[in-house]
């Protein structure tokens, strides 16, 4: 039972980044169907590289626990 806690703290992971890789699809689209009238093309890519580079540091923010936790695990004491 060991690899229990590690698979639990992994599957919440792996739905949420799911979840938020979704919503991120779902915003851009959104974004280019009703919102990206009044900017310019390049305002509109500007707006869909800072939302990347938010959904990627939610991501790894997630991802960089559970990493760090494991990275002690395999250290000697």
């Amino acid at each position: 039972m060991q690899g229990r806690p590690s698979i639990l703290g992994m599957r919440w992971r792996v739905a949420a980044s799911i979840l938020v890789g979704v919503g991120w699809i779902s915003f851009v689209l959104r974004y280019a169907a009703f919102w990206s009238g009044p900017y310019s093309l390049f305002q509109s890519i500007v707006i869909v590289l800072v939302s990347f580079i938010l959904l990627a540091g939610i991501t790894g923010a997630k991802w960089a626990s559970w990493g760090m936790r494991f990275a002690r695990m395999g250290m000697p004491p």
